[in-house]
């Protein structure tokens, strides 16, 4: 759910591709894969945690009448492994949907909205982190994030106490 650049990215090289001819056609779907992609967390833990994440889905453009980019979903399954400190925890897959909305004359992004699962991860000792909700990228200055804006807030402490030296 957090990696919005690298979804936008994708999501606006898909559609640039298109746009020129886009007037007036129906919405472009696209499936799509990435492997290894990393962010360094450093607002979760007291201690950097590095999250190596791959996933699959579908991305569906839609365009104004004049081949604007108007607005991009995307339905996600995505796993994450995070490690720090020696410990590594692999998290399970989940699933997402993200909405991102373009202003159809400058082409910026107006709104860009995840929800669903934001992490599933087994934890040592037979504990479970889990987070799922609603997440405003615009509202944040990171590509990934772990926590939802809205919805159930995981168990942060057992989280960080796992990958604690």
């Amino acid at each position: 759910m957090r990696r919005l650049l690298f979804i936008v990215a994708a999501a606006m090289l898909g559609a640039a591709a298109f746009a020129q001819s886009a007037a007036a056609v129906a919405p472009i779907r696209e499936d799509f894969t990435f492997t290894d992609a990393t962010a360094v967390l450093t607002d979760v833990c007291s201690f950097p945690v590095t999250v190596v994440f791959s996933g699959s889905g579908t991305e569906t453009d839609f365009f104004d009448e004049n081949g604007n980019l108007t607005r991009v979903l995307i339905h996600q399954v995505e796993q994450d492994v995070f490690t720090a400190n020696g410990e590594t925890l692999v998290g399970l897959p989940y699933t997402f949907n993200l909405q991102v909305l373009f202003d159809p004359e400058s082409g910026e992004i107006t709104n860009a909205f995840a929800s669903g699962v934001a992490s599933r991860v087994p934890l040592p000792g037979g504990d479970f982190f889990l987070t799922a909700g609603r997440v405003d990228f615009i509202a944040h200055d990171a590509d990934f994030l772990l926590q939802p804006d809205f919805g159930a807030q995981g168990n942060i402490a057992g989280f960080c106490a796992a990958l604690s030296p």
